[in-house]
């Protein structure tokens, strides 16, 4: 028989006929689990907060993300909430997390259910983390394979976001593996519905989302290269119900060890070969952080490439999803004043230009304030 704790008043209910021995020992053993679920379920999150000040396109087609947000104002942002249980080491353990986006930026990160209008509180993710025969499986919903950047604002080193950014797909609903090979080889392959980020949209039919990436870290025997991390992902698949018409989203990316002393140094390559149009998109990023002491790093951001998401023949323009030879530089410094938050400004500068004049420009100053639990 279970050993069970009660007191006096509750053997006397138990005397009485009011309650059941066997009803209070479940209630023991409900309360127990709650209780221990509690203790492996982490909140964090963070509230980011902003000041844009710049002439950033109306972003009615493809510019980067929340360009022209808030300009000349102070902004909420979002408040990011993250209920999260970490999966352990055991060759069976599992995890969760569930996070929410509240607040204007919410309605931009495409989300919604099918057919639903993005509101002010959205899915960033939800998925159940599960190990089997030393495979790492995500089930749900959850971020995709490829890209530097992310849409959490404390991820990235800058508080606007970068055109290879734009061109991604974010978010995916199916299903992710992974596997550690040997020390510094990880290789995953997944199953989604389509490439789209809205909750459980699907191309009809039984056309799905392929995912790949394979992450490398060089070995100690490679000399002044050792450490160095090359990544490569692949999303094969479409927002739509074009059967066969797959877009191709690759994303490759090379980070150096420091090799000067407090320099991080970051290449990242996005091309994105669209099934139904003509050209395709390339931007090639630089990333650069150089920390000047324990609390400022310096952050430099330098694209290129050509935009094509929009139909084929439309006009360039920053703000129309088409523009070839472009332009981005960020400069951006960050500097600790308080615990826990990140205090942050940048100077971005985008251009697009045409036999060596500039089409198309646009600029922004802005600072960003992120509070983080």
């Amino acid at each position: 028989m279970k050993n069970m704790n009660m007191n006096k008043w509750t053997m006397g209910l138990a005397a009485a006929g009011v309650v059941t021995l066997s009803s209070v020992a479940q209630a023991q053993d409900a309360a127990a689990g709650a209780t221990a679920l509690a203790a492996s379920t982490t909140l964090s999150g963070y509230v980011s907060t902003g000041y844009h000040f710049g002439n950033g396109q109306e972003p009615g087609g493809e510019n980067y993300f929340r360009a022209a947000d808030g300009q000349n104002a102070f902004s909420l942002d979002v408040v990011d909430l993250k209920l999260s249980s970490a999966q352990g080491d055991g060759a069976m353990d599992t995890g969760y997390t569930v996070e929410l986006w509240m607040g204007p930026a919410a309605g931009d990160i495409g989300t919604a259910d099918t057919g639903v209008t993005d509101g002010s509180v959205e899915l960033m993710q939800a998925n159940i983390d599960l190990r089997i025969s030393g495979i790492d499986l995500k089930v749900g919903q959850f971020g995709t394979v490829v890209g530097n950047e992310v849409y959490n604002y404390n991820e990235n080193a800058f508080y606007t976001h970068s055109w290879g950014f734009a061109v991604e797909p974010t978010h995916h609903t199916g299903i992710l593996a992974s596997h550690t090979v040997s020390d510094g080889l990880v290789v995953g392959l997944g199953l989604a519905n389509s490439t789209s980020a809205a909750i459980n949209a699907n191309s009809t039919g039984s056309s799905k989302t392929m995912l790949a990436s394979v992450s490398y870290t060089l070995p100690s025997g490679t000399g002044a290269l050792a450490g160095t991390e090359l990544y490569y992902g692949l999303v094969s698949g479409n927002a739509t119900a074009v059967s066969g018409d797959n877009d191709d989203y690759h994303y490759a990316s090379v980070t150096l060890p420091e090799l000067v002393a407090n320099l991080g140094i970051q290449l990242v390559w996005d091309h994105v070969e669209y099934g139904s149009r003509v050209a395709d998109s390339n931007v090639v990023g630089l990333y650069l952080d150089y920390a000047l002491n324990a609390d400022t790093t310096l952050n430099v951001r330098y694209e290129m490439g050509n935009l094509n998401t929009a139909a084929a023949g439309t006009a360039q323009s920053l703000g129309t999803g088409n523009a070839d030879d472009l332009q981005s530089f960020t400069i951006g410094v960050n500097h600790k004043i308080w615990d826990n938050v990140i205090s942050r400004i940048e100077y971005r500068n985008d251009t697009v230009e045409t036999a060596g004049s500039v089409d198309d420009a646009q600029s922004a100053v802005a600072l960003n304030i992120i509070y983080t639990f």
